[in-house]
């Protein structure tokens, strides 16, 4: 081989060198575009599920305070209902009270 073809040999292999690594990292860029794509898309559906899970855990915190609101409301309906009907045997006692006070009142007179 002479001089001429080496050289001829070395500009091809150079040419070829820079072929491939244009390809490599023309490779490369798509590898790293379709990573980030592919990680927003995991992020996106991330995202969407952590909003179900919030959405979920929300209502069943909302029913669970709408439980614990009518215990709450029973228990003091229960409370309301016992005192009304002490107000009302009370009365009656007042009632009874003074009608002996007025009957006494009437008969001493």
């Amino acid at each position: 081989m002479d001089k001429a073809e080496i050289l001829k040999k070395i500009k091809e292999a150079e040419i070829k060198v820079e072929e491939d690594t244009k390809a490599a990292e023309e490779w490369s860029k798509n590898a790293i575009l379709e990573a980030k794509m592919e990680a927003r898309k995991i992020i996106e559906e991330a995202e969407n599920e952590a909003e179900k899970i919030k959405a979920e855990i929300l209502e069943n915190a909302k029913a669970q305070i709408e439980v614990e609101k009518e215990e709450i409301r029973k228990k003091k309906m229960k409370e309301v209902e016992e005192i009304a009907e002490k107000g009302k045997e009370s009365l009656w006692k007042a009632v009874d009270f003074l009608y002996n006070e007025f009957v006494g009142m009437v008969e001493h007179a």
